[in-house]
């Protein structure tokens, strides 16, 4: 067991990357980096994964660089990778924000901003309902931890102080980021596709009945048939939460790899 007591240069060294690493994805990191964990709390947290990881990770690291621009240059090297690491998990609960920002806004609700604890931003009212649904889903499926175990594995794949960013670690983000709007359009598509049927359906009875008030009766209407849509498809909601969590794991091992 390593004594925390005396520890060497090597063992310090090996400790700043791997700080570096993991205080850069809890950061930004779902549920974890929200802005209402207090910062101290995210620190602690950082430091006793480091504490815990360093030991296992000293055998695989080089020597330290005795310049100290070299050593710079690998700390924010590791701080970038974990904050990437952080960013593409975010980024898939992004894609649930924005599909509850396109059924508001056919619904009507577009207009109506809430705010959001665990965003940066106000959000409309199913969006931010999609977002802590999921939020919820995702700690009762453990997804906090699979994505800390995403980053203990990630120091196998990339050992500390030799991360350095290649074009294919560029396209595979750029595929990441592909998948993350293909999300959001399966999440959204299905209650967007039956307002708009409302819509053609109202056009044509307006053309059918030219004194019919269509806002009057459209727009109640489509709250009714969206809210109830959205309703209907909640079970098929929590699945897709458990397909963000699998595709954002698949994303992270993918750009890690590619990052080799």
């Amino acid at each position: 067991m390593l004594n925390y007591t005396t520890i060497g240069v090597h063992a310090f060294y090996t400790f700043l990357l791997v700080f570096s690493r993991t205080s850069g994805l809890i950061a930004v990191a779902p549920v974890l980096g929200s802005r209402s964990i207090p910062h101290p709390l995210k620190a602690g947290l950082a430091l006793v994964l480091s504490l815990a990881i360093m030991p296992l990770q000293e055998a695989h690291t080089a020597n330290a660089p005795t310049h100290l621009l070299v050593l710079t240059t690998q700390i924010a090297g590791e701080a970038i990778l974990g904050i990437v690491m952080g960013y593409i998990a975010r980024l898939f609960f992004s894609a649930v924000e924005i599909a509850g920002t396109l059924v508001d806004t056919q619904m009507g609700f577009g207009f109506l901003q809430l705010a959001n604890p665990f965003a940066e931003q106000p959000n409309s009212i199913l969006s931010v309902f999609q977002y802590q649904l999921a939020t919820t889903l995702y700690l009762l499926m453990n997804g906090h931890l699979l994505l800390i175990g995403a980053m203990v594995e990630s120091f196998t794949l990339i050992t500390p102080g030799t991360f350095a960013p290649t074009a294919a670690f560029g396209g595979g983000f750029a595929t990441i980021l592909q998948g993350v709007m293909l999300l959001c359009i399966r999440v959204a598509l299905p209650a967007i596709g039956v307002l708009i049927l409302m819509e053609i359906a109202f056009g044509i009875m307006a053309r059918l009945v030219p004194t019919l008030n269509v806002f009057f009766v459209g727009a109640p209407a489509k709250i009714i048939v969206g809210l109830t849509t959205v309703s209907l498809l909640l079970p098929a909601f929590a699945m897709m939460v458990g397909q963000v969590m699998t595709e954002s794991m698949q994303g992270i091992h993918q750009l890690l790899s590619a990052g080799k």
